[in-house]
């Protein structure tokens, strides 16, 4: 294979000597994406060995058998991570999307993956200008007063430097060369992985598991997220939907294409930097008044929030929260919206009968709505316990024993949901992430959810003042003697 790939890198070079620039790095993408193909097969080969081999050793649902399986999980997480390092791009971005899944993947995918969100390659102020250059027309002098060739922040797809543009302070964030042709290539070859794993694990098992609705739904959000003009057009949606809220800020674009944006520069603290926060559960509560908007009343969701997207500044002596990067929302319509709301606010007050009737209309089958509580929530359809306080050893026994939180069961359940609703759980469990982190309960960011989802609702204003107050002694009622609603 080394051999192979030496004498394939020899005749790209040979063959792009004449060649502009960029069509220069469209070849070197093809050759990087064919290498890549190499060691994303023999990580698949390994994994699927452990899983259909070694783990079928062990007597299904026994204690012996759950150990294995945390093994085996983080034998392949592992492997993911080296995967995903190695070959950047869209593998990068596969393993930040799975390292982002929290409460919906393995533990042990999560947590392994989740070092991925600091892992960004850089590419050469050499190839950066060929972008720019070739994207914005003109040449890097005439575009910019002054241009910092070291980028402030680089991520799986792109990177950002600082410049003079037109006398302003810009950041400038520029698709790496070799994606143009690159990803397309890294898609075909992960698309006929997850085709080989389907008809694996349908001849070899009962699992529900369809990689390839998950290699879909990756595949829609990674093409939107390549297209900049689309990023722009999103935050546009956003700037208008919050601009009344002093304490948000989306900042400004000046010039953008397809692979370049020319956007106004923002100096601020990351909100995962809490120590350098001047009060963090402030700058939590504004991250759930962000979000709980932007689910439960405009169906505008921004998918990507890490902390490199999330920064926090003082504005005229207050807090104020700047999103960045807008390549990756999901936008729900009218009627969706209105379900998953109703939705929301059931499963709050245990109203499962309810529940089971708006989880149809979101097309959720009825032998999933038991995991709803466990993925919005994070308690069991049969919990006593208050809203946002952890498992208790009874409710881990009950899991453990229906072997509920498998991948198979929640990739099941995804699976009957649409991919917006899917989308919203991964945002969520982001800001749960970083309101954990900023001091904030769960049971606060739960309840602002909750009210939002009445709050929002189709009813006039007096109607939803009442659904709430219902709602909230619902709650107490639930929570204090166990009643819930029939």
């Amino acid at each position: 294979m080394l051999r192979k790939a030496i004498l394939l890198g020899a005749f790209t070079t040979g063959c792009t000597l004449f060649l502009p620039p960029q069509q220069k790095k469209d070849i070197q993408g093809f050759t990087a994406g064919f290498i890549n193909s190499f060691s994303a097969i023999k990580t698949l080969i390994e994994s699927l060995y452990d899983y259909q081999i070694e783990l079928t050793k062990y007597e299904y649902n026994t204690e012996e058998y759950h150990q294995q399986r945390s093994i085996i999980h983080q034998r392949v997480a592992d492997r993911i991570l080296r995967l995903s390092i190695q070959n950047k791009g869209v593998y990068l971005k596969a393993g930040q999307y799975i390292g982002n899944l929290e409460r919906v993947m393995p533990r042990e995918f999560t947590q392994t993956l989740k070092v991925l969100q600091d892992q960004g390659p850089q590419v050469s102020f050499e190839d950066v200008q060929i972008v720019l250059e070739y994207e914005l027309k003109k040449p890097l002098s005439e575009l910019f007063t002054s241009f910092s060739h070291k980028a402030i922040a680089a991520a799986s797809l792109a990177q950002v430097h600082q410049a003079i543009y037109k006398g302003q302070e810009v950041a400038v964030k520029v698709q790496f060369p070799q994606l143009r042709v690159q990803y397309r290539y890294d898609l075909m070859i992960i698309h006929n992985i997850a085709k080989l794993c389907d008809f694996i694990v349908s001849n070899t098992s009962s699992s529900q598991l369809n990689f390839s609705d998950l290699f879909t739904t990756f595949r829609n959000a990674l093409e939107k997220e390549l297209d900049f003009t689309l990023e722009v057009q999103n935050a546009e949606i956003t700037r208008s939907n919050f601009k009344n809220c002093s304490n948000i800020y989306i900042p400004q674009f000046y010039e953008y294409s397809q692979r370049v944006i020319i956007m106004e520069f923002i100096d601020g603290v990351k909100i995962n930097d809490v120590n350098k926060l001047k009060n963090p559960r402030e700058c939590a509560n504004i991250l759930i008044d962000m979000f709980g908007q932007m689910i439960f009343k405009h169906g505008h969701v921004h998918c990507d929030a890490h902390p490199g997207n999330i920064l926090i500044r003082e504005h005229h002596g207050k807090q104020q929260l700047v999103l960045l990067d807008h390549g990756f929302y999901t936008d729900i319509d009218k009627d969706m919206l209105q379900n998953f709301r109703c939705l929301w606010n059931n499963i709050a007050k245990s109203n499962y009968k309810q529940v089971q009737k708006y989880a149809i209309k979101l097309g959720i089958k009825n032998e999933h709505i038991e995991f709803l509580p466990l993925i919005f929530f994070y308690r069991t359809i049969s919990s006593k316990k208050k809203l946002g306080d952890a498992f208790s050893i009874e409710e881990r026994q009950y899991l453990r024993n229906k072997d509920l939180v498998t991948l198979e069961n929640i990739n099941a359940l995804l699976r009957s949901m649409p991919p917006e609703i899917m989308f919203i759980i991964r945002a969520a469990n982001l800001v749960g992430i970083h309101n954990a982190l900023l001091g904030g309960t769960t049971r606060d960011r739960l309840l602002k959810f909750t009210k939002y989802s009445v709050q929002y609702s189709e009813s006039s204003f007096w109607k939803q003042k009442i659904q709430w107050f219902k709602l909230k002694i619902a709650l107490f009622l639930f929570e204090f003697f166990g009643f819930a609603p029939k």
